[in-house]
């Protein structure tokens, strides 16, 4: 019994080795380097397994749909956050689906009544980094002057939250 398992356990390690095993038959195996990339790795192009199912790397990419996703959300929140007049319990339960939970643990704690806003006369004007497609900076021209949104997705699917709500030049 002990040979028979022995002899499993080894035909085991040697079928997970060749299976490993490069198809050139030079040098050793090497697993490929997974990296934080989007789309396809390009050892497994076409054959099903890209980045997200290989390594559980999310696929997010930046498109015509994120974009309108991530100004829709910005200007629901900004627009949502501008309410000076409404009781604190009702402006936070407004805004609290939209936050992202760091975030909401802070807003708790803001005063609508403190908020100087009281319009928002232009935006959402979106900038990313190149390459970031789940991190987004949404700014607001309002009669308080220039205010900022942070919004971050952790999937392509995920929905923007914010991060964070300021004014864009914060007085000292």
């Amino acid at each position: 019994m002990r040979q028979h398992l022995a002899l499993t356990v080894a035909l085991a390690a040697a079928l997970s080795v060749s299976a490993c095993a490069g198809t050139t038959g030079t040098g050793p195996a090497t697993e490929p380097t997974p990296t934080l990339t989007t789309g396809q790795d390009s050892n497994h192009a076409g054959d099903g397994h890209g980045a997200e199912e290989h390594y559980g790397i999310p696929e997010v990419t930046w498109d015509a749909a994120a974009e309108k996703s991530v100004k829709d959300t910005a200007s629901k929140v900004m627009g949502l956050f501008a309410r000076p007049d409404v009781p604190e319990a009702t402006w936070f339960a407004d805004l609290a689906p939209h936050l992202a939970p760091e975030y909401a643990e802070d807003a708790k704690y803001i005063d609508p009544a403190r908020v100087p806003i009281r319009k928002i006369t232009d935006g959402p004007a979106i900038s990313r980094d190149a390459g970031n497609p789940m991190t987004v900076t949404a700014t607001f021209a309002t009669d308080a002057g220039r205010w900022r949104v942070l919004l971050h997705r952790s999937g392509q699917q995920q929905p923007w939250l914010v991060t964070a709500i300021s004014p864009q030049d914060p007085t000292p």
